[in-house]
């Protein structure tokens, strides 16, 4: 049963769905896929539905550094070959593996050039759009490039031009898909003072710039959890409140961000005064997650997944909170009594053994609701393994009731 909250997110105006490097590529650097081609087919639901979708992906960098240690393998083998082992080419050599081989995330200029992730970005985005264009193709559906800077949102003009451009190419049915320019910014990370860090934060800021309805952030986990998910009795957040702590877990291999840079991204995508009233955080790994989502499909939104951000003091919060309320109050100690008769016929004696059988449970709403009939099968079917009887349980078959004696 999906809330009334969820509910009213389906079908928006217009939609930002951003996809993080732990969803368009895998842990080696290759492109997934099997992940990107379930984001294609979502988006092409909805692109047919006439919402209008804006796609911001990271992914160039990790596909750029595949290609570039590829490519610099080679050229490491031409340079052997034709210098046949020239004592000028061990120091150009050594310091060409060091860098091929280092593993280090970058977060000055310093450590940017030494291991050529602005590089990487730039041979990695020729890659990914290619890759996007294929797959939106075979949707007969156009895609375009945006590459963007901090400074494009900061100076007046680029950022007139930019909205312009968004417009245009979505008023014709072109799906417009946006990276930072990391060529440019070189990858810098986080710095004080920065209008964006990382994709997260430019998702958001995209989002309430281009005046998007919904925000869905494509991560690495079912969403927003009150402790790291790989700790014993995580549990997943389906609505985040502003007064709401959390413990935070490990950022994914290549990415930048984490789920810190998650929530940030998200409460600033939904802060008052912005046109976006929603933000999910939602798995990339579910095949159907824009989908259930957004209810693009035929089968709609199965169920509730992601955890929801919305805008302080919106009737959407108030609905969220309602029914946060509800299933704290049905998620209290229930305790269900089941009598189980058992009958003992024997020298005019009756006896009747009367077992209490308490339980108690918490209602997910990721669960669906089973019946009343339903739920006393299971719980006559748990007390019965929990309190054995000797003799049949009551009442027997109506053909093989033994007949009581007279006396």
């Amino acid at each position: 049963m999906t809330p009334p909250s969820r509910l009213s997110l389906q079908s928006p105006r217009r939609l930002l769905i951003k996809a993080g490097t732990s969803t368009v590529t895998s842990a080696s650097g290759y492109p997934s896929l099997a992940r990107l081609g379930a984001i294609v087919e979502q988006v092409a639901e909805l692109h047919r539905k006439g919402i209008q979708v804006i796609i911001v992906s990271s992914g160039a960098t990790g596909m750029g550094k595949r290609l570039m240690r590829h490519k610099g393998r080679m050229n490491m083998s031409l340079s052997e070959a034709a210098l046949n082992d020239s004592p000028t080419n061990g120091g150009s050599e050594d310091h060409f593996v060091s860098m091929l081989r280092s593993n280090e995330r970058p977060h000055t200029l310093a450590n940017a050039k030494k291991t050529y992730d602005s590089a990487c970005a730039a041979a990695g985005q020729f890659e990914m759009m290619n890759l996007y264009h294929s797959l939106f193709s075979q949707m007969d559906i156009s895609s375009a490039q945006v590459l963007l800077t901090q400074g494009d949102f900061a100076d007046e003009g680029h950022l007139n031009n930019l909205h312009y451009s968004i417009e245009r190419l979505l008023s014709v049915g072109i799906i417009p898909i946006i990276n930072e320019n990391d060529a440019v910014s070189a990858n810098r990370g986080y710095t004080e003072g920065d209008l964006f860090s990382d994709n997260d934060s430019l998702a958001a800021l995209c989002a309430r710039s281009f005046g998007c309805d919904l925000c869905i952030l494509l991560t690495d986990v079912d969403g927003v959890f009150d402790r790291p998910p790989k700790e014993k009795g995580a549990r997943l957040l389906p609505f985040f409140s502003r007064d709401q702590s959390v413990g935070i877990g490990e950022k994914s291999l290549h990415g930048r961000g984490g789920m810190e840079s998650k929530i940030t991204a998200a409460q600033f995508a939904v802060e008052e005064g912005s046109k976006c009233r929603a933000c999910i955080v939602c798995n990339g790994d579910d095949m159907n997650a824009i989908r259930s989502v957004v209810g693009g499909g035929d089968e709609g939104g199965e169920s509730v997944k992601g955890t929801l951000f919305a805008t302080p003091g919106s009737e959407l919060e108030k609905m969220a909170l309602q029914e946060m309320q509800e299933i704290n109050v049905s998620g209290v100690c229930v305790c269900l009594f089941f009598i189980c008769h058992d009958m003992i016929i024997g020298s005019g004696l009756q006896r009747f053994v009367s077992v209490s059988y308490i339980t108690q449970y918490s209602l997910r709403p990721s669960k669906s609701f089973v019946t009343n009939e339903q739920s006393s099968t299971s719980i006559r079917s748990q007390a019965l393994t929990r309190y054995p009887t000797k003799h049949a349980p009551w009442p027997p078959p109506l053909d093989h009731r033994p007949a009581t004696s007279k006396t």
